[in-house]
C-alpha cells in the first residue's frame, strides 16, 4: 500500500526541513523536530489554546487535529496584529521578526507545520530553515508559554499575530 497524495506532500515537506537543516549546518541543538512522544500534547495544547476547534474538527477520523486551513479558524476573543502581504512563496524573516514579542535571536518557540510537523528551536534557526524550504505553505511560530503565535499564510498571502487575552 503506497502513500496517497497528501501523505506524500506531507513527507516531502519533513524531507525538505531536514534536508535544510543538513545544508545550512544547523545546530540540532538551536532547531530539530520534537520527540513524536511529544508532538500530541504540543498538537493539543495549541488548537486548544487558539482555534474554535469545534469549526474545524474533522469527523472523518475520531479526535484528529486538521492543520490545514486551521487559520480560518482562530478563536474570536483572542488579539489579532495587523496584517503583513507578503509575495507568494516568499517568508519574509525582518516581519516575522517584528511580529515576536520581545524578539531575540535565541529566544526558543514551537513552530508547527500545517502538514503536522511539530519542531522547537531558536526563531532565527527556525526562519533560516523554512526560508530555504521550496513551497512551504502555513505555518505556525508559537510561544513555549502558547500565549501568542505567528502565523504564517501561504493561500493569503500574509503574516500576523495571535495573542491571548492576557498578553
Amino acid at each position: 500500500m503506497g502513500l496517497n497524495i497528501k501523505q506524500k506532500e506531507r513527507y516531502r515537506i519533513r524531507n525538505e526541513i531536514e534536508n535544510t537543516i543538513k545544508e545550512e549546518n544547523i545546530d540540532r541543538s538551536k532547531f530539530h523536530e520534537v520527540s513524536k512522544f511529544s508532538y500530541e500534547n504540543i498538537l493539543r495544547k495549541f488548537y486548544y489554546t487558539f482555534f474554535e476547534y469545534d469549526k474545524n474538527i474533522r469527523y472523518s477520523e475520531p479526535k484528529k487535529i486538521d492543520l490545514s486551513y486551521a487559520w480560518l479558524n482562530f478563536r474570536k476573543n483572542l488579539n489579532t496584529s495587523d496584517t503583513i502581504r507578503l509575495h507568494y512563496d516568499d517568508t519574509d524573516i525582518d516581519s516575522i521578526k517584528s511580529l515576536v514579542p520581545d524578539y531575540s535571536d535565541d529566544k526558543k518557540c514551537f513552530c508547527i507545520v500545517a502538514e503536522g510537523w511539530v519542531y522547537e528551536g531558536e526563531i532565527s534557526e527556525i526562519l533560516t530553515a523554512f526560508s530555504e524550504v521550496y513551497f512551504i505553505t502555513d505555518f505556525y511560530i508559537i510561544s513555549k508559554k502558547f500565549d501568542w503565535v505567528v502565523v504564517n499564510c501561504e493561500d493569503g498571502e500574509c503574516i500576523w499575530r495571535v495573542s491571548s487575552e492576557k498578553y
